[in-house]
């Protein structure tokens, strides 16, 4: 009379089975996924035996899982496969159906292999278990796939970053690196701007830049340095500059410096200087947004900061050693009156005051620079001087 396997012994010797013939299950199911997943067909990277080898081992940990019973699965298969589909392409739900296929080819082996209806009942009992670790699998290798995008990203943002600093600070190399890196870059179109963005206490200077100026058919790449956030901007033609500009100034943050438009790859790294030099034609801990060339006055004295505190100190003289009140009024008064073209009665509309309160303050900025705005020389002194001031090159 032969003895009646007790449940588990009868679940033990069913999985025993097909670990046996792990390496048929291992063909099937492979087969079932490359013609039910055209992820997996299409994929020129992952190679046949790649995917044989991820199912063979994933197959191996379930089947291991349901006969040791313990509750702990051990998921480094599963983790290692994620890992490759991400590696190779696979979308993430082909990766997860993969799983579900493998749960229901050992769910349908173990229903073909049961001896017996008792055998039966109790794989039917079994069946959470089974479906239980599919899911921990798949969750596992779920994981592990976004992971590994994640790791790929920063890679890729890394190696983009380095390409458009060899780019920016001119050490690309050959004339014929530069165009590679924009095609890279898909930046391959032109004419381009650079934008220098200052960065203060580690704020954004420019939030959402890329995505504000993609809204106007401008590419970007962007790069954080000590100190700035660097910008090169591919227009989408000619005329397209001032909406690049306009976009970038809604959204400043800190000083803003944009360079002159240029077509040539290689002449990224003068762009460069261009827009560090225009962001320093702003003042100190202000923002805004200022182009190069725009004002020549100011683009001197940010390109020479000793010369331009020499000359603001030579000519402002006892007028900058005020006490701050006094002395930024009698600058502010100085700066209207050089806005509005020299009329004492439109600059005292613009700083709310009257005509002759205008004309007193000239006066006593006349009295502590022995300069007239009145003379042209003299004036053109004062202008320049005030600008080396506005832009803290001379020490207020």
């Amino acid at each position: 009379m032969t003895t009646p396997l007790r449940p588990d012994a009868c679940m033990n010797q069913l999985l025993g089975r097909l670990l046996n013939s792990v390496d048929a299950l291992t063909d099937e199911l492979t087969a079932e996924i490359l013609n039910g997943e055209h992820a997996y067909t299409e994929s020129t990277l992952l190679r046949p035996e790649q995917l044989r080898g991820a199912v063979h081992d994933n197959l191996c940990t379930l089947l291991a899982a349901l006969r040791d019973g313990s509750g702990t699965t051990n998921l480094d298969a599963a983790r290692a496969a994620g890992r490759l589909k991400a590696e190779q392409g696979i979308p993430v739900a082909a990766l997860l159906h993969a799983f579900r296929l493998a749960g229901r080819c050992v769910w349908d082996r173990l229903l073909a292999t049961a001896l017996d209806e008792d055998s039966t009942t109790w794989l039917l009992h079994r069946a959470s278990d089974i479906w239980g670790i599919i899911d921990e699998c798949s969750s596992a290798a779920a994981q592990a796939y976004r992971a590994a995008l994640d790791e790929q990203a920063r890679r890729y943002a890394a190696s983009r970053s380095v390409m458009l600093t060899t780019l920016l600070d001119g050490t690309a190399g050959s004339s014929a690196s530069a165009p590679e890196i924009m095609r890279v870059l898909c930046l391959d179109r032109g004419p381009f701007l650079v934008v220098y963005a200052e960065v203060n206490d580690g704020s954004d200077p420019l939030p959402e830049v890329a995505e504000q100026l993609r809204a106007s058919d401008i590419e970007s790449e962007w790069v954080h340095q000590a100190g700035c956030l660097l910008g090169l901007l591919a227009l989408a033609n000619a005329n397209s500059a001032e909406a690049a500009i306009g976009r970038v100034e809604g959204i400043a943050c800190s000083r803003i410096g944009v360079s002159r438009p240029f077509t040539s790859p290689t002449d990224a790294p003068n762009a460069r200087r261009e827009a560090q030099l225009a962001a320093r034609c702003l003042p100190f801990q202000t923002s805004g947004l200022h182009v190069y060339g725009s004002s020549p006055v100011r683009l001197l004295a940010a390109a020479s900061p000793d010369v331009a505190a020499e000359v603001a100190r030579t000519v402002l003289g006892p007028l900058l050693t005020l006490p701050a009140p006094e002395r930024d009024l009698l600058l502010d008064t100085l700066e209207a009156w050089f806005a509005t073209g020299g009329s004492t009665t439109r600059a005292a509309e613009h700083m709310f005051c009257h005509r002759n309160t205008v004309l007193y303050r000239l006066n006593r900025i006349t009295e502590l620079t022995e300069r007239r705005t009145s003379s042209a020389d003299s004036s053109a002194e004062l202008y320049v001087a005030l600008q080396a001031a506005r832009l803290g090159t001379a020490a207020l």
